[in-house]
């Protein structure tokens, strides 16, 4: 007997029947049959024998019935004593747990009761040779998977100096891809080249390596991304380290991300020297355009940018960039632990937890602590502020002062920052309540900054609360163009279509995203939005259940919900919410106009417009976007609310 325990139901999976491939992908997920591996954006989940075995099974007949007889006689054969419904719905559960799917809304896997188990997802083959897929040359492949668990948690500390001595590197490339002759790009801006950074491999064989090719992919993007961003877009950190350890072919990188052209590298450090490659490669057609390498001495960093950036100029003959390419990094410090302080900050702040919003603050007063003229430091400082009151973990009237201050200091330091003009129009709009200066503060940081995707992200959703749905829809898609992989950027077209009344698309929006992630929660509640527009109240509070599931909101009372819904439909689910948000906000804050669309949908006016004002003295964010909400329409042609319209600055 083989001593592989999972042999028998993989060996019958390779050998029986037509050829079928080793790699099978559907959503972000792929599943190595050889390797016994599932993984999720190329980085792998632990699941179980049992539970692998099973979804195995199923991805051999995708859409069509696997039945428990079938089950039993595959994964526990006779002779082998086991209590099978329980050791079966043990693996069924703990495969979905893996997958982030639901047995009441299954996504992946549906339940026949008495019947069996049916695999309900799109298949998409990858065959191992184009995943495995590398360059000829032998310069840095696109991440080989690395034992070290945590790679995406570490940072950049003792080894950030040395990124910013890889600015002559930086400036080459961009001079390549803007003064190539020839080259035409396939963005969607027309004349616009765009590019995206991989994450550099680390070869050294030690993982607290991870750190210095992490940091040196980070600097390149931020560097790049400034340079020229009227010909050249970059895309944004949070997609571009989705390829993080995943053996990928380079034409397929390039069409999930939607670019003309890929860097990818490779890092080696030992004994106190460091050696770099790198390559730039088209798109289209898998052509190197350039490559080099570069070992040097680490302790003379400035040696080593003076050399390599004499290299680069001499390798391809091509006149430097404008003066400003030398610049340092707008809002940078040159103080090494306050740049791995600012990276963890942001790090954590994408999650968009509140646990790592509130350490996102901790990380970024510390990067101020080292270099009280961190400009960034102090807009990320500022963000996080401005997210946990969006996200309603810090009451507005916390919040917003102290984002205010904090973005005080940082344009104090440097007036010409864009993270900190966007974040400067959000609290205009959402606390002062000043669209004007917010409209302007918008513009200015998407022309100091037209690479930064958040700031596309911010002014999408403001022309949306305004109702300039096609405005806002143009920008999202600029965010998402620089961003392909964000979830909270690919939900948010979801809410600017729903905002826009197109709930079809709107739903269509949250799917796609809920693809890259089903665990998402944003994606899962303006889904439920969309739903409930269409009369599909049970789908809404399905998915109302999946987003409420994935927040850190205490929701033991779910149950209740679920039988007021079965009692009394969604009228009776509203009605046992709005007791329940009016219980909790004698406990915690609670917005004021959650409990003020539940009333309107209730159609008692009265208290909606209680709790809207209650809103608007309590300046709550949400109220932003009552000019255009569906939810309050039940309630729009009462005079009440034209009043109101107009105390918020809005036209009817």
């Amino acid at each position: 007997m083989s001593s592989d325990p999972q042999a028998h139901v993989r060996d019958a999976l390779l050998n029986s029947g037509p050829p079928l491939t080793t790699h099978i992908r559907f959503g972000p997920f792929e599943v190595d049959l050889r390797a016994n591996q599932l993984r999720k954006h190329g980085f792998r989940i632990k699941l179980q024998e049992k539970p692998f075995q099973f979804l195995a099974l199923l991805l051999e007949r995708p859409g069509e019935v696997v039945t428990r007889e079938q089950l039993r006689d595959q994964l526990w054969p006779s002779g082998t004593f086991v209590d099978f419904e329980g050791s079966l719905n043990t693996a069924v559960n703990r495969l979905r747990q893996a997958l982030g799917d639901s047995a009441e809304v299954p996504r992946f896997i549906e339940t026949l009761p008495r019947k069996g188990y049916r695999f309900i997802y799109p298949l998409m083959p990858a065959n191992s040779a184009a995943v495995a897929a590398e360059p000829s040359n032998g310069v840095g492949s696109i991440g080989r998977e690395t034992s070290h668990a945590g790679a995406m948690a570490r940072f950049w500390s003792r080894y950030a100096v040395v990124t910013l001595s890889l600015a002559a590197l930086l400036l080459v490339v961009a001079v390549a891809l803007l003064s190539t002759r020839g080259w035409k790009a396939n963005a969607r801006q027309p004349g616009k080249i765009m590019l995206a950074v991989l994450p550099f491999e680390n070869l050294s064989g030690d993982p607290q390596q991870e750190d210095f090719s992490d940091g040196l992919t980070d600097e390149m993007i931020t560097q790049l991304g400034r340079l020229q961003p009227e010909r050249l877009g970059v895309i944004a950190r949070t997609s571009a380290m989705q390829y993080k350890g995943r053996r990928q072919n380079l034409a397929q990188v390039a069409a999930e991300l939607g670019v003309d052209y890929l860097l990818e590298g490779a890092v080696r450090r030992s004994n106190g020297r460091m050696r770099i490659s790198a390559q730039l490669v088209q798109a289209r057609d898998q052509t190197q355009l350039w490559a080099e390498s570069y070992e040097r001495e680490t302790a003379d960093v400035l040696a080593v940018q003076r050399e390599v950036g004499d290299r680069i100029a001499r390798s391809l003959a091509l006149e430097l960039l404008p003066a400003r390419r030398t610049a340092r990094a707008a809002g940078s410090s040159s103080n090494p632990a306050a740049y791995d302080a600012y990276l963890r900050g942001r790090y954590v702040w994408n999650r968009r937890t509140e646990e790592g919003l509130r350490k996102s603050v901790e990380y970024f007063q510390q990067a101020i602590q080292l270099d009280p003229n961190y400009a960034a430091a102090y807009a990320g400082l500022a963000d996080s502020y401005l997210v946990l009151a969006n996200w309603f973990y810090m009451k507005p009237h916390e919040a917003y002062p102290k984002a205010e201050a904090a973005l005080v200091k940082a344009l104090e330091t440097d007036p010409s920052l864009p993270e900190a003009h966007s974040s400067l129009a959000v609290i205009a709009w959402e606390y002062h309540r000043d669209r004007a200066r917010a409209e302007k503060e918008f513009r200015l940081a998407l022309q100091l900054g037209p690479g930064y995707a958040t700031a596309h992200q911010w002014y999408a959703e403001f022309l949306s609360a305004d109702g300039r749905h096609e405005e806002a829809l143009a920008e999202i898609h600029k965010a998402r163009e620089l961003d392909p992989l964000s979830l909270i950027i690919n939900s948010v077209v979801g809410y600017i279509y729903y905002h826009a009344r197109r709930y079809d698309e709107a739903i269509v929006a949250c799917r796609k995203t809920l693809e890259l992630d089903p665990e998402f929660g944003p994606a899962h509640l303006y889904l439920s939005w969309a739903y409930n527009q269409k009369g599909m109240h049970d789908e809404a509070a399905a998915e109302r259940r999946l987003a409420m599931a994935r927040s850190s909101v205490d929701w033991q009372n779910e149950p209740g919900y679920r039988a007021a819904f079965r009692a009394g439909g969604i009228t009776g689910a509203r009605r046992w919410l709005v007791a329940e948000r009016i219980m909790q906000s004698k406990r915690e804050y609670v917005p004021p106009y959650w409990i003020a669309v539940l009333y309107a949908g209730l159609d008692e006016p009265d208290k909606a417009f209680e709790w809207l004002e209650k809103a608007y003295q309590e300046k709550d964010p949400s109220l932003t976007r009552i000019k255009v909400d569906p939810k309050l329409d039940p309630i729009r042609s009462d005079p009440r609310f034209a009043s109101l319209l107009n105390r918020m600055g809005l036209s009817p």
